[in-house]
């Protein structure tokens, strides 16, 4: 694990060091409008990514079994399940998606109001679409990777691709790209970017020859069990991810979801810090909670808790300059966010820091099936807010505190409750996982 943690650690550092550069770039390649239908669309690329109904999970939790207990035999079956179905549900998302993009005036809808810009929104959604069913499938190399304790291997293959992003949107800037091949180029990245690790993790595991054996249907339907429970909270993570872009694109157009993206990117060193040490975290804590180290356990789980004070606190301070900060970083290229909706934005980044230690908790300790009714419930609350002021006409800072009081306040009390019930009691045990 410590290697894991640590490869992902230069990664996310990089990665988040390139996504910075790349924003000044960007916004004077673009413009401030047409940035903003660019982050929109890639914020739908996100949600779109993590939609698989779980199936990246439950995958993940059979590989890790699989590989736990050296049957690299039902490893790969596991892996080639989860693949097929998930080629499935992009091949059905592309038969949805795309006629929906080219059919619709998403130019009116999103409130373009360049009118070059406008007519380009049905095509570039049809584009953001085709990313997703092509990356889709390839979203399970990286399950794959966490499950045999090779993560540090996703982590080489995110800081190359970071590079290249920026080498990219660098260029596109210099060579006057229009909007279409930027969005592109940079939605299929991911896609490429699965591919390239794909190949090399086939080499490290020793996985020579094609083989398309599947799981037993029995172990299939455990698999689709597992994966059932967490869709719900995954389609939660995915939509806190995407709905603000979206949101403000839908009560104040683009440039509502530029200003709040200058914001987001701002504060991903403290948001991409506090990933870099649950993600690697939480399949140790399953080990240590099923060898019984219920004192591991909890003491990982209060790390947690301090690493997400320590990250809120840093959200506030970031706020709190923001306005110095962001005149530093991209000059006179985009307006800076009013001090309402930099606030705003700042809490809803808080909610989410609150909300990972409960989450990862619960996934590791196996109580999916609370996990997804709190999840559930902090979800809907938070779409009936945004909702509600959107179709009240709020503009973008009321619709922003809704959905912050929605997700606040639908699902955080639970998800603590039930973590409390979920800790196991404290008793002297073997020493937690280690490597």
């Amino acid at each position: 694990m410590r290697l894991t943690v640590a490869a992902s650690v230069g990664a996310k550092i990089i990665s988040v060091a390139c996504t910075l550069a790349q924003v000044p770039l960007a916004l004077h390649a673009l413009g401030a409008e047409a940035y903003g239908l660019w982050i929109t669309l890639m914020s739908v690329l996100v949600m779109l990514n993590f939609v698989d109904f779980g199936l990246g999970v439950g995958m993940q939790k059979a590989m890790a079994t699989a590989f736990g207990a050296d049957d690299l035999p039902r490893l790969r079956q596991a892996f080639n399940s989860g693949v097929l179905a998930l080629a499935v549900l992009g091949l059905l998302a592309l038969a949805i998606g795309v006629p929906l993009a080219l059919f619709l005036d998403w130019g009116s809808f999103l409130k373009i109001h360049d009118a070059a810009l406008r007519p380009l929104a049905r095509p570039a959604l049809a584009i953001t679409v085709a990313a997703f069913a092509l990356g889709l499938p390839f979203n399970a190399v990286p399950r794959l990777a966490m499950a045999t304790q090779r993560g540090w291997l996703q982590a080489i293959w995110i800081a190359v691709f970071s590079f290249a992003s920026l080498a990219i949107v660098a260029y596109a800037a210099a060579a006057h790209w229009g909007f279409l091949p930027f969005l592109t180029l940079t939605a299929m990245l991911p896609a490429a970017q699965g591919m390239a690790f794909w190949r090399q993790l086939r080499r490290a595991l020793g996985w020579s020859r094609w083989d398309f054996s599947l799981l037993p249907r029995a172990e299939w339907r455990a698999l689709a069990g597992d994966s059932l429970l967490f869709a719900v909270p995954q389609v939660g993570l995915a939509f806190v991810q995407a709905a603000p872009p979206l949101a403000l694109s839908l009560a104040a157009g683009p440039l509502a979801a530029t200003a709040f993206n200058l914001l987001q990117r701002l504060f991903s060193p403290v948001t991409q810090g506090q990933l870099m040490f649950l993600t690697p975290l939480w399949p140790a804590v399953t080990e240590a909670h099923v060898r019984g180290d219920t004192a591991w356990v909890r003491r990982a789980f209060r790390q947690s808790l301090l690493v997400a004070l320590g990250c809120a606190f840093a959200l506030v301070l970031l706020t709190w300059q923001s306005g110095l900060l962001l005149r530093w970083w991209v000059g006179d290229s985009a307006t800076p966010p009013a001090s309402t909706l930099a606030w705003l934005t700042c809490g809803w980044f808080a909610a989410q820091v609150a909300w990972q230690p409960f989450m990862y908790l619960l996934v590791a300790v196996g109580r999916l099936r609370v996990l997804a009714a709190w999840s559930l419930a902090g979800v809907v609350l938070c779409l009936a807010g945004i909702i509600g002021a959107l179709s009240l006409h709020a503009g973008a800072s009321g619709v922003l505190a809704a959905a912050v009081a929605g997700l606040a306040l639908g699902g955080l009390p639970g998800l603590a409750a039930a973590t409390r019930h979920a800790l196991p009691s404290p008793v002297a045990s073997r020493p937690g996982p280690s490597a």
